[in-house]
């Protein structure tokens, strides 16, 4: 697995007359230097990823009233004479969110020519970093040709920036971070979902174990890099695995793109009309670990009572489904939309009676935010931070993963029990409407600016 390879390219050799403890020993300048780095590195990692408790000594808190925060995730940009875009909105809006709250946002990405959907906007305050492109962590060779420059360009920024958020596990963030350590920079780290169970659905059976492996050094050095910030956590599942480590230097938080006039009326809350139009929305990736095929059976199980489901979203599993519709002519019962923009996924949102999410591994999907804010009740598998977000069962009915038999018998409990699905619906829309991202941003530079810390033994 290639990620096993860069896993291993992981410097953790910091101890004095160690040659990667050096600053420069930690910038290969070519390609064989990055695999040299992977051999030569491997058993410490091994030894060495497991975190400890933070000490208070370690580290001494210098909250700051100013914020120089730079950014990199690993995701692809694309660069024209328009600007900076992007594939992915969620993250995109959420970058541009963030820097209104901060003196100057730099983001790191890796950027080709072209022009995506989503433009990059800051006001004026977010200067991006273009680092070399690679399309993905399977191209082994390209990813290590590109390793050296991404380096270097990280390198010459730090003495830019106040603090670091590195979002991960990921192996270039890991590199960032051991270059941010040595130039005494804080490091934050930034985690949206659990990656172990993220690959356990991802690869081939026969490498499960070897992914679940790297999965685990991954989060550990993430863990460790983050003892001397903090760690800004999506979901409650990633937020009590963090603070076990970190303990309170964890910001558990939702990522909401919900704006206010995205929110039907709270006064038509009571009086929607129930089941409607019977459509079942599902808006989400189709790839396996999102679980699209269980919406065969369900289907298939619902068709007789004139429900139909409307899938958002696209991925590796588009072509299989779509065949499997027709082999199991279900067309009209199950109908996928391919990717909608802003507007017309909002659309179908007011068409829709209810909120289907059948994904085996999550964060906090911000779907929820939204089907909260449109009034739609929940149906949901209790995965990662699903459970807490829809209060334990307060605000949408929760199921066992990949269960067909509890999501129909759910959704006949919602036709069953009126004032339970009114209740759950209303709840829902308060806490979409308390943690919108006018909130949740703020909210993510206080905690950062509160834990700027100083290096004293670290």
């Amino acid at each position: 697995m290639h990620m096993l390879f860069l896993a291993r390219a992981y410097s953790w050799r910091q101890q004095e007359g160690d040659p990667v403890s050096s600053r420069r020993g930690l910038l290969p300048r070519s390609a064989r230097q990055a695999i040299d780095l992977v051999r030569s590195t491997a058993d410490s990692i091994k030894q060495r990823a497991t975190p400890k408790p933070i000490r208070e000594e370690q580290y001494t808190r210098n909250p700051v009233e100013t914020l120089r925060l730079g950014v990199y995730s690993d995701l692809s940009y694309r660069q024209d004479s328009e600007g900076i875009s992007s594939t992915t909105p969620s993250f995109t809006a959420w970058l541009g969110a963030l820097s209104t709250e901060v003196d100057e946002l730099v983001v790191f990405g890796r950027v080709k020519p072209g022009r995506a959907a989503y433009p990059l906007v800051g006001e004026g305050r977010i200067r991006f970093v273009a680092l070399p492109y690679y399309e993905s962590l399977h191209n082994a060779k390209r990813v290590a040709m590109a390793i050296p420059k991404s380096m270097a360009k990280w390198q010459s920024e730090l003495s830019h920036c106040d603090a670091v958020l590195l979002f991960g596990p990921h192996p270039l963030s890991t590199l960032f971070g051991f270059q941010a350590k040595l130039a005494r920079r804080p490091i934050f780290v930034g985690v949206r979902e659990n990656l172990i169970a993220y690959l356990s659905h991802r690869v081939p059976d026969r490498k499960a174990r070897l992914a679940a492996h790297v999965a685990k050094t991954l989060e550990a050095v993430h863990l460790y890099l983050g003892r001397s910030g903090g760690a800004i956590v999506v979901g409650d599942e990633m937020a009590k695995r963090y603070s076990a480590v970190l303990r309170d230097s964890v910001l558990e938080t939702g990522i909401s793109l919900v704006q206010p006039a995205d929110f039907r009326p709270r006064e038509e809350l009571d009086t929607q009309v129930w089941p409607g139009s019977r459509q079942i929305v599902v808006v989400e990736r189709i790839d396996p670990d999102k679980n699209p095929l269980i919406l065969l059976e369900v289907a298939e199980r619902l068709k007789g009572e004139g429900w139909r489901i409307m899938v958002a979203g696209s991925g590796s599993l588009t072509e299989q489904l779509t065949c499997e519709i027709k082999a199991r002519s279900l067309d009209g019962a199950l109908v996928l939309l391919g990717r909608l923009d802003r507007e017309t996924l909002w659309e179908l949102y007011a068409q829709s009676t209810l909120l289907l999410h059948v994904s085996l591994t999550e964060g906090q999907p911000q779907v929820l935010y939204e089907a909260a804010a449109a009034g739609l009740p929940m149906v949901a598998t209790a995965v990662g931070g699903v459970a807490a977000a829809l209060g334990k069962g307060t605000r949408g009915i929760l199921v066992p993963r990949d269960n067909v038999g509890a999501i129909v018998a759910a959704i006949a409990s919602l036709d069953a029990d009126a004032p339970r699905r009114e209740a759950m619906v209303r709840e829902a829309w308060e806490w979409a409407a308390a943690d919108t991202m006018d909130v949740q941003i703020p909210r993510v530079v206080k905690f950062i600016k509160d834990h700027i810390v100083v290096m004293v033994n670290s």
